[in-house]
């Protein structure tokens, strides 16, 4: 197991322990207060596993560099501050020395790493200039944002109301929920189609996820995995339109079964983040990017 999986792992089962859920949070208070999405220094947006172990901290400036990057500003971590991890990805080159079959030569893999970064509210001394919160607009609408985002899902599968049930058939290319009046709140309708249209990301005829295609069982890892990347793609897109998600009905139970999966399957969130990532970039229409290169800090 790779120690980048396992030390991101620990902190998302650390977080769960403790009745934390990363993937469900008051989003609205990021957009809503003006705030910014987590980032490094260099101005890029944190995604996947990063985006939400650092999104889960409620610091003013979620903007976050390494410890050798605050020396560089002139600056130091302040004594007695914890940092985070977070993985780094970076595309490796199989040489004629590492490659285990001629046809390898030449391939790029993935291979993940973390770094530890500190949130800029940690140091003393940086020569940096904070951004100020965005402002918000008197336009700001959630709901109506977030039937927009519904509206403009590329390839968008069909919608069926009826029933006491949300699913996706991946046979029919169906998202079926019950009535829209069935529903307590607009937020978690629209947290319900969220989730459904993530794993409609993973038809054939878009991103085709062989967990979903395959058929897999209620309770298998496939299943689970599956599963957890449409929990993960509906946290994004709820964070993109600013709305809440749902309290969950039975918290305890639904801490306690992720905690077991994770705890058997170590690489499974940041797995499971990645394809979420992906998932959500084709729902919002942005151009879709391999596991490349990424910048720790």
């Amino acid at each position: 197991m790779s120690p980048a999986y396992e030390s991101i792992t620990a902190r998302i089962l650390d977080m769960l322990s403790h009745g934390q859920i990363p993937w469900r949070r008051p989003w609205r208070a990021i957009k809503g207060l003006g705030m910014q999405h987590p980032r490094n220094i260099s101005g890029n947006l944190y995604r996947g596993a990063n985006w939400f172990l650092l999104g889960m901290l409620s610091y003013p400036n979620p903007i976050f560099l390494t410890y050798r990057q605050a020396q560089a500003l002139g600056g130091h971590i302040r004594k007695g501050e914890h940092g985070f991890p977070v993985v780094f990805w970076k595309l490796l080159e199989i040489t004629e020395d590492t490659a285990t079959e001629a046809d390898q030569v030449g391939r790029k893999i993935p291979f993940a790493k973390t770094y530890i970064v500190f949130n800029v509210s940690q140091c003393e001394g940086l020569s940096l200039v904070l951004p100020e919160a965005l402002p918000v607009t008197a336009e700001f609408d959630p709901i109506q944002d977030a039937e927009a985002l519904w509206e403009g899902m590329p390839h968008r599968p069909e919608l069926h109301y009826g029933g006491d049930r949300a699913c996706y058939i991946p046979g029919l290319d169906l998202v079926k929920l019950p009535d829209r009046k069935a529903f307590g709140t607009p937020e978690g309708y629209y947290e319900t189609l969220f989730h459904e249209a993530g794993h409609a990301t993973g038809h054939a005829s878009r991103l085709n996820r062989k967990e979903l295609m395959s058929g897999s069982h209620f309770g298998g890892r496939d299943y689970s995995m599956e599963e957890l990347v449409a929990e993960l793609c509906a946290a994004f897109l709820c964070a993109e339109v600013g709305i809440d998600q749902a309290v969950i009905e039975n918290q305890t139970a639904y801490l306690q079964g992720w905690l077991e999966k994770l705890q058997k399957d170590q690489s499974a969130f940041v797995t499971a983040a990645a394809r979420a990532q992906k998932a959500a970039d084709f729902i919002l229409g942005r151009r879709m990017q391999g596991v490349g290169e990424e910048e720790a800090a």
